[in-house]
């Protein structure tokens, strides 16, 4: 088969910049968008990161685009999202434009263009936020992760007769290159983490990328309308017991 195309929505920073690597050193040409591409190095066995400007802010615009990329460079093989508002005008408005309307449309709008012989996969990373409630994030933030949770089952089951599979990845707070300095600073941060999470330790972006990575693979050829919570365990956790143990009250 030709080299596999993936495309990941939010691709040029964080969880995605780390996902792209992990495809591309797997032989794969990897389009990246977000608002700035940036750029990428290069990679052994034919594998690339194309950088591709795009804009989530105004989804049509941004499927006319992506159609016309693919027809250059190739299908999809796995389509990745990871894109989340970061405008300054209505949170409400805006959040429910990047993160449901544009992954509606992309989705349905490339679901013909997956490639025949490819992994067939889309892969929707939401937050821990879609189920906990989380005081420092707002309403549209969490509506919007909810919803997409609903979003990716639904097409899990209306795509699937064409091969199509698609999976969620829920993540809690993990370190990113972009914060790795802040974190490192924290010292009692990182003992809080270490105390409430079962694995005693801050996640990665490296690790939720490789499991979105594991979804979008042919080892999950038979998994769809799946969520994995990448979070060492957090959720598993009982609130008012760790709160008790956090602020060291016995019983």
């Amino acid at each position: 088969m030709a080299r596999k195309h993936s495309m990941i929505v939010g691709g040029t920073k964080g969880v995605g910049r780390e996902l792209a690597g992990i495809l591309a050193s797997e032989g794969q040409l990897v389009s990246a968008i977000g608002r700035s591409p940036g750029t990428f190095p290069e990679f052994p066995g034919g594998g690339q990161v194309i950088g591709f400007a795009g804009d989530v802010e105004h989804p049509d615009e941004l499927l006319a685009s992506l159609k016309g990329h693919i027809a250059t460079h190739g299908k999809v093989s796995s389509l990745v999202f990871l894109q989340r508002y970061r405008g300054k005008g209505d949170a409400w408005t805006g959040e429910l434009t990047v993160s449901m309307t544009a992954t509606k449309t992309l989705i349905e709008g490339l679901a013909a263009e997956f490639a025949p012989d490819g992994d067939r996969s889309i892969c929707v990373v939401t937050s821990n936020a879609s189920t906990f409630v989380a005081r420092n994030q707002t309403l549209a933030y969490h509506t919007s992760k909810a919803a997409l949770k609903q979003m990716a089952r639904f097409y899990a089951v209306k795509l699937g007769a064409q091969g199509i599979r698609v999976n969620i990845v829920s993540p809690c707070t993990f370190v990113k290159a972009e914060s790795a300095a802040f974190y490192q600073g924290q010292t009692a941060l990182q003992e809080m983490y270490a105390k409430i999470t079962p694995l005693a330790r801050m996640g990665t972006a490296r690790e939720v990328a490789e499991t979105v990575a594991f979804l979008c693979g042919p080892k999950s050829s038979f998994v769809t309308g799946q969520e994995l919570a990448v979070d060492g365990g957090l959720s598993l956790m009982l609130q008012d017991a760790m709160a008790r143990e956090v602020a060291g009250i016995a019983g």
